[in-house]
């Protein structure tokens, strides 16, 4: 029998603040708990709390790889950073070989000028992500949530044949949220989920909504944190603000509600590592709209039209094709259903173990 592989799994989530990478922890340590018997995974939490901003924000970002540095005692043979944006802690890891969920490194392709009109990329995070760099070059191995990203990390930091997808799974805890009884479909409500970073899009979303028949589209629902007020101010300028509801913060029972309830998900992003929300969408069978930007073709699969960020027409013809239409909007959905159930934990699980000893083997070669 293959002896135990013991995986420290490093966490800088705040425990306190709920977000996609306090979720990827949980899911992986639930995937690999049920469906990796040969992996022994103890999930480190270096993060206890959410920084109030300002000098503690710093302290804590200085300090984590001093926090790493306690954990060299334990008993590990394969250490997890689980966040690429604070691989640099891996300064204070001795013992056994580091690998690194690269999920995105947005940062870095703003400074290659990547995305036009994007914001400028402040000194301290160019220092933290030059510090980044040097511990991705290092490590064992790069486990990245799309081909998309393995392309760009290859890119960025020279690590070809030493990165490895690992697509992410649907989270089996959304779903239980959403089960019981189906709420019905709500005609014409459009939903998007994202928070305020510039590659999310949401002013495109509200341009796209503003462009639809209003006899066809009658809501917009976007859930995230609240919006810039520069959003506010397009809505009003727009003449939908009356249309659009905003929904902060949104816990899993009220995502799934609302994904139980709109008509579709429109998802313009500029980039993305991954697209979660694309997956989520289709696991409950609600059809989507998409941006064929970074690894969102890959998420969405055949199943749904990917479009340029920037195509306005197309956007609005693909949605009033769907919301005239609903034995289109009905195969989608099903089609969506079938793709998801390929994402689920046991293949999450299955993907890792054998990335943590890929990451192994290498290291003994």
């Amino acid at each position: 029998m293959t002896n135990k592989l013991r995986v420290g799994l490093l966490s800088t989530a705040a425990l306190d603040v709920p977000g996609s990478m306090r979720v990827y922890a949980e899911l992986l340590s639930q995937a690999l708990a049920a469906h990796a018997p040969d992996i022994e995974a103890h999930l480190i939490e270096l993060a206890p709390a959410q920084p109030r901003g300002g000098l503690s924000q710093r302290f804590e970002m200085l300090a984590l790889p001093l926090r790493a540095r306690r954990c060299r005692s334990e008993n590990i043979d394969l250490w997890h950073i689980l966040d690429g944006s604070r691989a640099y802690l891996a300064e204070g890891l001795r013992g056994a070989p580091v690998v690194i969920t690269a999920h995105d490194i947005i940062p870095v392709l703003q400074q290659r000028g990547r995305f036009p009109g994007a914001p400028t990329v402040g000194r301290a995070a160019r220092w933290l992500w030059r510090r980044n760099g040097r511990a991705m070059r290092m490590a064992a191995l790069l486990i990245c949530d799309s081909e998309c990203t393995r392309r760009d990390v290859n890119d960025a930091f020279g690590r070809a044949g030493m990165a490895r997808v690992v697509p992410l799974p649907v989270r089996p805890g959304l779903v239980a949220n959403g089960g019981g009884e189906l709420t019905a479909r709500e005609p014409g409500l459009i939903l998007h989920l994202g928070n305020n970073g510039f590659y999310k899009n949401r002013a495109q979303v509200l341009r796209i909504f503003a462009a639809l028949d209003r006899s066809l589209a009658r809501r917009l629902v976007m859930i995230g944190p609240a919006p810039a007020p520069a959003l506010r101010e397009l809505a009003s300028a727009l003449g939908i603000e009356a249309w659009v509801q905003w929904v902060e913060d949104a816990e899993d029972v009220q995502v799934a509600n609302w994904y139980h309830r709109a008509s579709l998900l429109v998802f313009p992003s500029l980039y993305e590592g991954y697209g979660w929300p694309v997956l989520e969408a289709m696991t409950f069978g609600l059809p989507v709209v998409c941006s064929n930007a970074g690894s969102l073709p890959e998420v969405a699969g055949d199943v749904a039209p990917c479009l340029a960020p920037d195509d306005l027409a197309g956007y609005v013809r693909e949605i009033e094709w769907l919301l005239r239409d609903p034995a289109v909007a009905q195969a989608r959905s099903e089609a969506g259903r079938r793709w998801a159930e390929g994402f689920g934990l046991e293949r999450f699980a299955r993907d890792m173990s054998a990335a943590y000893r890929a990451a192994c083997d290498g290291v003994k070669r």
